[in-house]
């Protein structure tokens, strides 16, 4: 069971401490004090929760007793016990902020008892958020994570250890320097900001970090605010984790994957162009020369020869579509622009156009790359026409020093960037996830009404 209040009574006046023994010594705990210097030594002996002071001591007033106390002592709660005639004692007291009420004399039992009750209750608040402090402080200190303090204008007010360690950066070096500089990707930093303005809260963002020299490190990023007390976003608490070896061996399973289902695609791609397309042929070629030959002479039989014929020339058709969908044979043969050309070729048709753009890659990409480039354009050309409704597209494929630039856009029917995650089917994941095992980047944008954007830049080097 928790102990009674501890209330420490200070006045000069030994009959007003008897008095307020009696009349509260079965609901708190009292000790008394004649003057200011006795009441410094019983808090140094005991730890007391509520002060209360005269105003009226010959050689220290309350208010100058207070005025130490806080210096010595801040965290007792103090009332103030005056007269009617002391108003400017009661001023004084406010204006230094040492007090926490001022009861008038002669106090009211009821009144007075109520008033420590809920001095007690703040001391206890205060008591809790001294300890969560330091506790914050603790793992603000210790944590091997950096974490990041700033304003609602992105202005660094502090950061721990981990952080100078990990950005390779001073403590001045950093002061007042923005988060949102820090973030090497700007599309990227807009999101943040767009996410922590509008939620007041970002959970593992992933984006890459700029360390002092360039160095970039793949992280999760994670902001909550820290409101005041109108529970109004005052500052805000960014912790970043440090995932770029998790990062890595994520993209090198992604390209394994793919490199494994595109080398069984190329392979069932050539068994059935090389083995069963050249059969089907083989038996067109037997049944046109049995239709010249006509042997029986029947006319059943050649009626029958035309059906197969038909069927024969009609599975050819299809299985060079499957092939090519598969894998196309002019990707291996002559690369990634006549392979292209060649899908909208085929797609192309009265009702739907392709407008095709692409510079000569040659050979600064990897075969592998130029595959999941040929799997991210064919992904979006079926959207467009599945889901997008649109009678139109644009590819634009544009190789730089250091990375290949791709916009695609179509004029279909968009849709609402607030509910993207609505839309995010099978499509635009597989598209994500070529993209992000080539350590590339897409951004897209979409309107309802306008159709859909995506410009993705994929590094050379790194591939």
């Amino acid at each position: 069971m928790m102990g009674k209040i501890k209330v420490l009574y200070i006045d000069d006046e030994r009959v007003n401490l008897l008095a307020f023994k009696s009349s509260f010594r079965r609901d708190f705990e009292i000790f008394t004090a004649t003057s200011g210097q006795e009441g410094l030594d019983v808090l140094e002996q005991n730890s007391i929760e509520v002060v209360i002071a005269d105003q009226r001591m010959p050689q220290q007033t309350g208010v100058e007793f207070f005025a130490l106390l806080k210096e010595k002592y801040s965290n007792p709660m103090r009332i103030l016990l005056t007269g009617y005639t002391d108003i400017q004692a009661v001023i004084d007291s406010i204006n230094k902020g040492s007090v926490y009420r001022y009861i008038t004399k002669p106090w009211d039992a009821d009144e007075l008892r109520l008033t420590i009750e809920d001095a007690f209750q703040i001391y206890e608040l205060k008591e809790q958020n001294a300890k969560l402090n330091h506790k914050y402080q603790k793992v603000f200190t210790e944590s091997t994570d950096p974490i990041i303090l700033f304003d609602a204008s992105g202005r660094i007010i502090e950061c721990n250890r981990a952080t100078w360690a990990f950005l390779k950066q001073g403590e001045d070096e950093l002061h007042h320097k923005s988060f949102y500089s820090l973030i090497q990707n700007k599309e990227h930093a807009r999101q943040i900001l767009d996410k922590i303005e509008s939620e007041g809260n970002l959970k593992d963002f992933e984006c890459d970090i700029k360390l002092k020299g360039g160095e970039l490190k793949r992280c999760l990023v994670s902001v909550n605010s820290i409101n005041n007390a109108y529970d109004e976003a005052s500052n805000f608490q960014a912790i970043v984790k440090d995932i770029t070896g998790r990062s890595r061996l994520h993209k090198l399973l992604m390209q394994t994957v793919i490199d494994t289902q595109e080398k069984e695609r190329e392979r069932i791609s050539r068994d059935l162009h090389d083995s069963l397309g050249q059969s089907l042929a083989a038996i067109k070629l037997h049944m046109e020369v049995l239709q010249i030959n006509n042997l029986s002479n029947d006319e059943t039989t050649s009626k029958e020869m035309d059906i197969i014929g038909e069927l024969l020339q009609s599975s050819i058709r299809d299985l060079r579509r499957i092939c090519f969908s598969t894998l196309p044979p002019v990707l291996y043969d002559y690369g990634l622009k006549e392979a292209v050309g060649e899908l909208c070729m085929r797609t192309t048709t009265e009702q739907f156009k392709i407008d095709f753009n692409c510079d000569e890659i040659g050979e600064v990409t990897s075969k592998t790359l130029e595959i999941a480039i040929f799997r991210i354009i064919q992904e979006f050309i079926n959207n467009s026409i599945k889901h997008a409704e649109a009678n139109l597209v644009n590819i634009d494929v544009v190789k730089n020093e250091e990375q290949i630039d791709i916009e695609l856009k179509d004029n279909g029917v968009g849709f609402d960037l607030k509910h993207v995650e609505k839309y995010s089917g099978h499509g635009l994941r597989n598209i994500k996830t070529r993209i992000e095992s080539f350590d590339g980047d897409v951004m897209f944008d979409s309107t309802l009404g306008e159709g859909t954007k995506y410009k993705i830049c994929i590094p050379i080097n790194n591939n």
